[in-house]
């Protein structure tokens, strides 16, 4: 049974983490994450990535934070056109 308030993914970075550390290779981790998850399991390159991270000796299992614009923005020109046309 899961935690509630743990995502899916978070869930197996943890997994990773733990095989990685004792020397599970990523194609294993892989099948058993499979087994485990089915359509929920990370991808095979995400794996592989999350593996070479903890085997590198990464600790955290979260995202880590990065400077970047936001991916959306708003100014004056995109709130005049979505503003409701008057007289049409």
């Amino acid at each position: 049974m899961r935690e509630k308030g743990v995502h899916v993914s978070v869930e197996q970075r943890i997994i990773i983490k733990i095989l990685a550390k004792e020397g599970v290779n990523p194609t294993e981790i892989l099948r058993r994450l499979q087994a485990q998850f089915g359509d929920n399991t990370l991808s095979r390159t995400r794996v592989f990535a999350w593996h070479n991270e903890f085997s590198g000796g990464r600790e955290k299992v979260e995202n880590q934070s990065h400077d970047r614009r936001p991916r959306t923005s708003m100014t004056s020109q995109h709130l005049e056109d979505s503003e409701p046309h008057r007289g049409r």
